[in-house]
This record gives C-alpha cells, structure tokens and sequence, in this order.
C-alpha cells in the first residue's frame, strides 16, 4: 500500500501516479484520476463513488459488509453446510439492515438472539458464533474497533440426555426405508407397504453414523478417497475440531462397516451416477446429503414408527453408539480414541449423560425387636 498523503481524505491514497479510494465494502481499490488532473478532480470522483455505494438509502454499512463477508468466506464451508451458513448471514442482514456496523452494540446483539429466538438455546448459541466471527473479521480491517459480541453472556442449553433405546433404534431405520398406508379395494381395506425412494441411502447413512461413532456431519462429507483399502481403515478428521486440535483418528473397516460401503457402492451404480463429488452418501443425483435432508428424513421415519413423541434426533446415534461401545465393555481411552476427544473429561461426561446409573445399595426389612 502507498504511503499516506497529508491533507487525503480517508482511505485515499496515491499509487503509481493515480488517487485511489479503497471502497470499505469490499475492500476493492478504486482509481479515482491522475494526480496531475488535481484535488479537485479527484474529489469530485470520490463523491461519485460514494454516492454509488450509498445508492440504497435504506441499507447501512452493517448489512453491506456482511454481503461482502458472506462472499470472501462462503468457500470455507463445505458444501453441505454452506447454503445453512449463508442463511444465517442472510438473517443477520436483515436485522441490521438499517445500520452502521459502528451501531451494533452489545444490547443491539442481544436483543437480536433474544428477540429472535428466545426459547432455542442451541440456535443463539450458533447465530453469535456466526456474528462473532463476523465481527473479528471487521476489527481486523478496522471497520470497527471492539467485537460487541464479546459482551454477551447466553445461557447454556440443557446438557442432552437422551439415550435411543434398541427398539426404537431398529424401527425407526426400518422406517427410513418403507412406509405403510391402508387402501381400499373395492369391499376391501388392504394394508399396503411401499419403498421410500432415499431410504437405502439414508440407511446407509444411519449404520455408518452407528458403527464409526462419528459425527453426523463428518459422514455426510466422508470421500471415498478417504476409504483406504490398502490400510484397511477410514481416516477421519472430524471438522468440528479440524481448526482447532485437528484430532483425527483412523476407524478400522469392520466386516459390518465393509458391508455399509458395499450397499452405498451399489446405490450409485444402480442410479447409473456417479457421486459428483466423491461422497459416500449421495442423493439420488450423486450430490452429497443436506443437513436439512437428513433431519426431515429422521423426522419423517420417526412418524412412520410411531416414534413422533420421541426427542430422538440425528446427532444423537454418536451418542448411542458410544453409550453402547462403553456398555460393551470398552474403556475410556477407547472410547476417547473413538470419539476424537482431546480431552478425556469430554468423553466421560458424553457417556454419562446417557448411563442410568444402577444403585449396589441393597435393603431387607427391618426384624421386630432390633434397634
């Protein structure tokens, strides 16, 4: 960047003979003139583009910013996060519309997760984490000097205890596939059993869930370039910590999980597809599963067994299968291993929330007489 020129005005400078403005929406270098065509001249081009950035009236800095946020980071996030990510930007924009991104307080913030979302814990939680990193990008280019978000305090949501019993397990995987309806025939009623067309493939993604212990959204992004044949296991990086500790563990390919690969191989030949993208778990078009297709697929099986009342959901095979694997007879360290865990302490609590603890204490009634 070119030195600074006294008496320029902000974020003018002067580069190769020529006054530039560095648009604060994008960064993006602006040639306003020569320096020789004079002050004059350049500060009539500034107005000019200033005007142009400012052409929406109702739209402040705040929501122009974050487009441009949106635009620089999208790539970042894998494509079946990415059209979510995006939503929650969008969400943001839309609340901020009207304001300067040196106007968003901490109580502006707040009043955004509260106002919002006042009984979802778990998407407060998830939309200042999308803020906050949105605001760390602009202290960075000094669009602004504090990150509001750093001030507020949310409450935690509820430790999740829930356990998926065997039963419900099974039923609930049998109905990803078929659904049944009564249809009538006549003088007779006659109970009809029909395919789900994405049913193989979420049982796919349900069995690997289960028999690796991973997280749901690291087997939607599983490759088959990740299926090492040759050493006869699966490497997993687990993209919740992949910038952070980068724990990964590699998941030996079991007889079980073999079988898994073998049927997912088979769905996409017989689609006459081949997965666009190298993933495992595909749709019917080859593309990898949403996040939104595999919870309204759960959600829907979960009616067809009769099963609606249930607070079962995706992410909570990981825990089932852990849960089981420690039943099993598995220790910690195992386990810790398995889960991807850097730290022990989270393995533990994971498996006790959903262990039901059996009490030793054994009592006989009382003999008359005694003290």
């Amino acid at each position: 960047m070119a030195r600074k020129k006294s008496g320029l005005p902000t974020r003018v400078y002067v580069r190769s003979g020529a006054y530039f403005w560095v648009r604060p929406t994008d960064e993006k270098w602006i040639r306003l003139c020569r320096v020789e065509d004079g002050q004059t001249a350049m500060f009539d081009r500034l107005a000019e583009e200033k005007r142009r950035v400012e052409s929406d009236g109702d739209e402040g800095s705040m929501s122009r910013l974050v487009a441009v946020y949106m635009e620089q980071h999208e790539k970042r996030y894998a494509d079946t996060f990415r059209a979510e990510w995006r939503r929650r930007g969008e969400d943001v924009r839309k609340a901020f519309k009207r304001h300067s991104v040196e106007e968003v307080d901490p109580g502006l913030v707040q009043d955004f997760l509260l106002g919002n979302w006042p009984d979802k814990l778990p998407t407060q939680t998830a939309m200042k984490g999308w803020l906050s990193k949105f605001f760390s990008w602009a202290v960075l280019r000094r669009h602004v000097a504090l990150n509001p978000c750093r001030e507020i305090t949310l409450k935690k949501p509820k430790t999740r205890k829930v356990y998926i019993p065997h039963a419900h397990f099974l039923a609930i995987r049998e109905a990803l596939a078929v659904y049944s309806y009564d249809k009538k025939i006549g003088a007779k009623t006659h109970h009809i059993t029909a395919k789900v067309p994405t049913g193989p493939e979420m049982q796919v993604f349900v069995d690997l869930c289960y028999l690796t212990c991973q997280r749901s959204t690291d087997i939607r992004d599983l490759r088959w370039l990740q299926v090492d044949r040759l050493a006869g296991v699966i490497h997993f990086i687990p993209s919740k910590t992949a910038d952070s500790s980068g724990e990964a563990v590699d998941w030996p390919i079991t007889p079980e999980i073999d079988e898994v690969l073998r049927r997912a191989k088979e769905l996409q030949r017989d689609l006459k597809v081949q997965s666009l993208t190298g993933h495992v778990v595909t749709d019917r078009n080859g593309k990898p599963k949403t996040a939104a297709a595999c919870r309204d697929a759960w959600r829907d099986a979960l009616v067809r067994a009769k099963l609606e009342g249930k607070d079962y959901t995706v992410k909570d095979i990981r825990a089932k299968a852990l849960t089981d694997a420690k039943k099993a007879g598995y220790d910690i360290e195992a386990l810790q291993v398995a889960g991807a865990h850097t730290d022990r302490a989270t393995t533990e609590g994971y498996i006790k929330q959903r262990e039901v603890p059996v009490s030793t204490v054994r009592l006989q009634m009382p003999l008359r007489g005694a003290s």
